[in-house]
């Protein structure tokens, strides 16, 4: 078995080829680049393709459409969109293969750097970031094959391919593992990391992905708590929202964890979702591109419309001007836009290293879990607490208390479970546009079906909340791992 090692921008370290566990393991040094090599499950897949979060979180959803040159520029993303998506499709393929290879990357993280005589502290840290890892791959893993019970093979240990025939365990066994992993991973790692290290997981990122897998659980007593104790941490919410999205926006204080890149010459640590989902009358493919029914959910004058989407001729910050007349709403995404001087080629890179961070959580995101868990609760007062803490944000009212212009994004004050329940769901939306949560959250609160048919989807109710597992998993396994239903 060989072990790819990669790096992330927090590492300096010289490529070693191909290295094999026989003589590996042995040094401090080993150890950090195994833990690289478990990170970098995190980055994109391979040279053109998009991002499964894009496809599966964005596209499918109703905040977006597929884009491109036309209906028959990648025809597997077009069919995910029209939900006519099978077995054999090729993004399909590519999200378990990554996913898994990210598995197994932290499994051998997990399994190997105990026996390295090495700084205690730094090996339990090493050990707790994967723990991290493993967990994000597997609740990947869930949202997108083993929602409603079926659960996804379960793996907690380096195995050879062919001993990687696993059945199906079951939804809640995995959660389980989930949950192990994070509380395991937030006992020991530190609270922030020194700027060399940035990026890595922090206790908060742990605690973080730990609120979303009891929200997808339903477990909103311990979400609320959860989200509580990531509240009171070291982040804050920016105070210009469409700052964050900026390449001086990364790491910004409210990001909880982001997923690096960087455009590196030669060192292909940079991401194609820039690229992907850059206007097509400038450098970019003009992929994942907002649609009318996200626009009309804003709010009258809500600031955050115009930080999250770009208009038909719309001047950008570096003086040029956007034609989206190639897009097939009319619009693109303005949160991964970029200024010509940070084009890659023009830095010598390849078009494919963007150099945009995925904000994956942020602390806006936590709130309006608080917000929904606490509602569920019945604390109202709680929620509301956080839900309106968020849209002072977005209208600036943090940062310029006199900037509180009546009308725009008021607070909101009803008690009602159901009507507060409404509102909270409209703000997740809003909030969170365009980063790639749409599909999963419509899931994840059972309204999926609803959402997706009026929006104009075959979208079936017990089959599309989840993917098919890949038809040549299922062969290679001979028939261990069963087919999702209606597949």
């Amino acid at each position: 078995m060989s072990l790819l090692i990669g790096c992330d921008s927090f590492l300096e370290v010289t490529p070693q080829g191909q290295l094999t566990t026989a003589n590996f393991y042995r040094s401090a040094a080993d150890a950090e680049k195994a833990i690289a090599a478990a990170y970098s499950g995190l980055q994109d897949p391979a040279d053109y393709l998009l991002p499964y979060p894009i496809v599966f979180g964005g596209v499918a959803s109703d905040n977006a459409a597929k884009g491109g040159e036309s209906g028959n520029d990648q025809p597997d993303i077009q069919s995910i969109q029209n939900f006519v998506h099978n077995p054999s499709n090729g993004y399909v393929d590519l999200a378990w293969d990554e996913l898994y290879a990210g598995v197994h990357l932290a499994n051998l993280a997990i399994a190997n750097i105990p026996t390295i005589d090495m700084d205690t502290a730094r090996r339990e840290r090493f050990v707790a970031e994967a723990k991290f890892l493993r967990a994000y791959y597997y609740h990947y893993l869930l949202l997108l094959f083993g929602l409603e019970g079926e659960g996804v093979p379960l793996i907690l240990e380096p195995v050879q391919n062919e001993e990687a025939d696993v059945p199906k365990t079951p939804e809640d066994e995995v959660w389980a593992q989930i949950e192990q992993d994070l509380t395991e991973a937030a006992a020991v790692l530190p609270a922030t990391y020194s700027a060399a290290n940035v990026g890595r997981a922090t206790r908060g990122a742990a605690q973080a992905l730990l609120v979303k897998a009891y929200m997808f659980q339903e477990k909103w007593a311990a979400a609320e708590a959860m989200a509580e104790n990531v509240i009171a941490g070291p982040y804050s919410l920016a105070p210009d929202y469409s700052s964050i999205f900026t390449l001086e926006g990364e790491y910004g204080p409210g990001s909880i964890f982001e997923i690096n890149y960087a455009n590196i010459s030669a060192q292909a640590e940079g991401t194609d979702a820039t690229v992907y989902q850059t206007s097509r009358s400038t450098w970019g493919y003009g992929f994942n591109c907002p649609t009318e029914s996200l626009v009309d959910a804003y709010e009258a004058n809500d600031p955050r419309l115009e930080a999250t989407v770009i208009f038909d001729g719309e001047m950008m910050p570096d003086g040029s001007t956007i034609d989206t007349g190639a897009s097939p709403t009319g619009y693109y995404n303005e949160k991964i836009w970029i200024p010509q001087s940070a084009w890659p080629q023009n830095a010598g890179g390849d078009v494919l290293d963007g150099p945009t961070n995925r904000r994956f959580i942020r602390l806006a995101q936590v709130l309006l879990w608080h917000a929904e868990a606490a509602n569920e609760n019945g604390h109202p007062m709680e929620a509301l607490e956080s839900l309106n803490r968020v849209r002072r944000r977005a209208r600036d009212a943090d940062a310029d208390p006199t900037n509180d212009p009546a009308g725009v994004l008021p607070d909101i004050t009803t008690t009602d479970q159901a009507q507060l329940r409404t509102l909270i769901y409209r703000e997740q939306r809003v909030e969170l546009a365009m980063e790639y949560h749409r599909y999963f959250t419509l899931v994840r609160q059972g309204r999926a079906a609803e959402v997706m048919q009026a929006f104009g989807k075959p979208f079936q109710e017990g089959k599309h909340e989840r993917l098919p597992i890949p038809q040549l998993q299922i062969d290679l396994s001979n028939g261990v791992i069963t087919q999702n239903p209606g597949y």
